[in-house]
């Protein structure tokens, strides 16, 4: 029979009432910060790589997509 008896547990830590980083409310983030027009870039290069037969009208939609959402528009 296995002894199921919880008497090997260390102390707990106590209560620590201030929230954890997961549980805090989430920051807005602008479509100026660098990262977002850097991530918008990179996946417009990614597109044009991935679909090489795309035609000028579909990469020049893709790139006024990218230059609007740059702007914050």
């Amino acid at each position: 029979m296995t002894d199921l008896s919880m008497g090997d547990e260390g102390p707990r830590p106590e209560f620590n009432p201030e929230p954890h980083a997961y549980d805090r409310k989430v920051r807005g983030i602008p479509m100026t910060e660098p990262t977002i027009t850097q991530s918008l870039r990179m996946l417009a290069r990614t597109w044009a790589v991935l679909n090489p037969n795309a035609t000028i009208e579909e990469r020049q939609y893709l790139a006024a997509l990218v230059a609007t959402e740059i702007a914050g528009r």
